[in-house]
């Protein structure tokens, strides 16, 4: 591919991601509608918008959060790395803001069974300490001339940003000057840290070439050309190989043999079909199966690979468009990308597909959400332990808490009833307190039918993963520079 192509494929690539704002207004309401597509079970049925922060000056191309939890990492258009603490919100603070009313709690689904005349009304639960990022940045490092593309941070909170001034720049959270600058000869579109040795980080860039730097040695260690535009990277966890991807959607594998790598397999993530939108927008492997690669293209589709073989589609709705990096929640039981027109998509992920069946089908069933214009959204995983307690932030324990008993006046309102912050359920009663993230939620029976039991033990929504989607925070950013927080405190309800 020529330069001057290349230059046009990304100017191309930037002006649909700007056009892709949609539109529709703001939300009137911290409420935020979520639809379903083929799904019997709605999982974020109380999903709130937490925060919006203005962050950049136009739009923010990448967001990472630190593998400790604590800091999250913007870069966009304006070339400035932005560092944000994460820390808590208390549920008492938002209980005298927070309003909902009845006739926004109603389950917004598109499918038009007569079942769904029938939905139960969601379980509002909010928990004790709620997500949000401080809305001044922490740190704000100044250096690149161009647009920030990717972000990478090491196991000790080192980051690393890219941009399309050609370099790759590392910083510290608490020094201002950049520790060092690594040069390219074009826009460096993807980068990455070794997850077992930090002293190495893989880049990707649109002349065609994989490079391996050593930090110390501040100097390239290997490189390979594979004569396409690079558009994605990711590591394997144990460090030794990783996965290249490229505009026209071929996949390299590579594998590592101490600081060098030879190309094992390549494959083409669309088959022989001649399609259009191939990109490859995002790798990823899976923390729970080492074995299972995300993969995220300009078609709509995200694809599971077990190693090299196909094992599993998801596909958007037909106008959603090209589907932005893909992320696996921490529990690993979720995918969450972004679409082109303006939604975050969320579907449940099962790992035990396998490779057997010669054609894979799609999954077509998700939730999905509006936010303007939004470009990348990613799930909060949660802070280790000992950040929770030397930050301050996240140190109640759930066996520090008892449970609380609350009585509900006789009087109470329609629009009390349904606020987070008197946390009931559509009847009124309480289910009592709880620490987050780290508790779990008590048992009791959902309002399921008994001719629906056989149906729920073939869901992923069921009561045992009620846990995994309540309580999950989502983080996303957008064309006008701001990030948004939402969280669901909703629990599954039955369709």
């Amino acid at each position: 591919m020529s330069k001057r192509k290349r230059k046009n494929w990304w100017k191309r690539f930037v002006n649909i991601r700007k056009g892709g704002e949609g539109n529709a207004g703001t939300n009137k309401t911290r409420r935020i509608k979520v639809r379903q597509n083929k799904k019997r079970w709605l999982e974020f049925s109380g999903l709130y918008l937490g925060q919006e922060v203005r962050a950049h000056k136009g739009l923010i191309w990448k967001m990472k959060f630190s593998p400790c939890g604590q800091y999250l990492a913007s870069g966009g258009e304006d070339g400035v790395v932005c560092i944000w603490r994460v820390t808590s919100l208390d549920k008492s603070s938002i209980c005298s803001t927070t309003e909902d009313s009845t006739s926004n709690s109603k389950v917004e689904c598109d499918n038009s069974s007569p079942r769904n005349k029938h939905s139960s009304q969601p379980f509002i639960f909010l928990p004790n300490s709620i997500f949000q990022i401080e809305e001044s940045p922490l740190q704000e490092f100044f250096g690149h001339s161009s647009d920030v593309l990717d972000l990478a941070w090491s196991n000790s909170d080192i980051l690393l940003s890219s941009s399309m001034d050609k370099t790759v720049r590392l910083w510290q959270i608490g020094c201002n000057q950049c520790l060092n600058v690594f040069h390219h000869n074009d826009y460096v579109t993807c980068i990455q840290f070794n997850p077992v040795d930090e002293n190495y980080f893989i880049s990707g860039s649109i002349d065609g070439k994989v490079r391996i730097w050593g930090i110390r040695e501040e100097r390239v260690i290997d490189w390979a050309d594979i004569r396409d535009v690079i558009s994605a990277i990711s590591y394997q966890q144990d460090g030794k190989g990783f996965v290249v991807g490229s505009v026209t959607g071929t996949c390299c594998f590579y594998v590592a043999s101490g600081t060098y790598f030879q190309l094992e397999a390549q494959i083409d993530v669309h088959g022989k079909k001649k399609v259009s939108g191939n990109k490859i927008t995002g790798i990823q492997f899976s923390q729970k199966n080492s074995q299972r690669i995300m993969i995220t293209s300009e078609d709509s589709k995200i694809c599971i690979f077990d190693g090299t073989e196909l094992v599993q589609k998801y596909k958007g709705l037909p106008k959603s468009g090209s589907q932005m990096s893909g992320s696996f929640t921490s529990s690993g039981k979720n995918i969450i990308s972004v679409g082109e027109d303006s939604h975050v998509y969320i579907w449940n992920f099962d790992d035990m597909g396998n490779a057997s069946s010669k054609q894979t089908k799609s999954e077509r069933s998700c939730e999905y959400f509006f936010s303007k214009g939004v470009t990348v959204a990613i799930p909060w995983s949660g802070m280790k332990a000992d950040q929770r307690d030397s930050s301050g932030n996240y140190s109640h324990r759930s066996s520090e808490m008892p449970t609380q008993q609350l009585e509900v006046a006789p009087e109470t309102r329609d629009h009390e009833l349904f606020s987070l912050g008197n946390w009931f359920t559509t009847d009124g009663s309480c289910r009592g307190s709880m620490t987050w993230p780290e508790e779990k939620l008590p048992s009791w029976d959902l309002p399921i039918a008994e001719e629906d039991q056989q149906l729920s033990h073939k869901d992923n929504c069921h009561d045992r993963s009620v846990s995994e989607t309540w309580g999950l925070s989502i983080v996303a950013a957008g064309c006008d520079g701001t990030i948004k927080t939402f969280h669901n405190f909703g629990l599954p309800v039955r369709l």
